[in-house]
């Protein structure tokens, strides 16, 4: 799900190579943010609330740096070069963080409801019928954590069972013309497009995100350090982040419009990539990260899907959810609206 605009964003002449050049000192003060995300309309929000002035009614500044390779977050981040990068949960858990990394969980954005998912061969009846059989998916991205999960939790059945074999999910149609290949991961449009180009074999989404709520759970990662010596920027880059999103509920044609043009997409198509995606507003947030120190749904999420990235590699080393999500600025954002 995350990569598929990468050939828009070429296109577009969006640029990828030295997008996290180091910053002047300044730039890392109590009123600016650097903020980094892919090139994916579910952190279309964070550019909402730039155009619409929300950041600056909050007195900030906020400068949106797109850039698709994670790598290129962690080490911009450990640099300082960053304040906050947008990922998923199973992503910022990935090789090579480790607890003593720069980077934690403070906010949710968006989920996927539908948008990643698995596609099998009509003789595929269910994902327990893949055992032994050869299946395409990549490492570390949201179509491998719910194929995993499925198999786990339909027929305990483990990658081990499996050929699995680690493709970019971009290629994942082109791959599946192997009558050798059984299923393939992906995301939207590549999942559709899976489908509709090999009916001859009857192909189907076998598995989908739809089918585990807040799996695929897109979380904002502030900079530790930053955030303990800075956590006022941080409240109001959330609370811009939420006003933006109650917007787009009220307005969405205007906000989908504005949302658009970042990605270099027409409207309508833009709203033919978020059917399957539902952006987080405040409320939604809470319930997921918790308040007061308090754990919310997302740190079970967070310690189920570390399990499944420790059991297929795509993680070294188990991290604790209380360490890895701080609920505090959450907490001072939804007393901030209570008042």
């Amino acid at each position: 799900m995350r990569k598929f605009l990468i050939a828009l964003t070429l296109l577009a002449g969006v640029a990828m190579t030295g997008a996290f050049a180091s910053r002047p000192a300044q730039a890392a003060g109590p009123d600016h943010l650097d903020c980094a995300y892919p090139f994916w309309v579910g952190f279309g929000p964070v550019h909402l609330a730039n155009e619409l002035g929300y950041f600056k009614d909050e007195g900030i500044t906020v400068n949106e740096i797109i850039d698709d390779d994670i790598s290129n977050a962690y080490a911009a981040m450990e640099r300082g070069d960053i304040d906050c990068y947008l990922r998923s949960v199973g992503e910022y858990q990935g090789r090579p963080r480790t607890p003593e990394m720069q980077g934690i969980i403070i906010g949710t954005i968006d989920e996927s409801n539908g948008g990643d998912g698995v596609v099998a061969d009509g003789s595929i009846k269910s994902v327990c019928d893949l055992k032994g059989k050869t299946v395409a998916t990549e490492p570390n991205l949201p179509a491998t954590l719910i194929l995993q999960m499925a198999m786990k939790s339909k027929c305990n059945l483990t990658f081990d069972s499996l050929n699995r074999v680690d493709i970019a999910s971009q290629d994942a149609g082109a791959i599946f013309a192997d009558p050798g290949v059984s299923a393939v991961g992906a995301y939207e449009p590549v999942l559709t497009q899976a489908v509709q180009a090999h009916k001859d074999r009857g192909a189907y989404v076998i598995v989908s995100s739809r089918e585990y709520p807040h799996l695929i759970t897109d979380t904002i990662i502030a900079r530790t350090d930053n955030l303990k010596s800075q956590p006022e920027k941080y409240v109001k880059f959330l609370r811009a982040i939420y006003r933006a999103i109650d917007y787009i509920g009220k307005e969405p044609e205007k906000a989908i419009a504005i949302m658009a043009a970042q990605f270099k997409l027409s409207p309508e198509e833009f709203k033919e990539t978020i059917v399957n995606i539902n952006y987080i507003g405040l409320d939604g947030s809470v319930e997921l990260m918790g308040t007061d120190g308090k754990p919310g749904k997302l740190h079970d999420i967070f310690a189920e899907i570390m399990q499944l990235n420790i059991e297929n590699g795509a993680a070294d080393i188990k991290l604790e959810a209380d360490k890895q999500i701080d609920n505090s600025i959450i907490t001072q954002v939804w007393k901030s609206r209570a008042q």
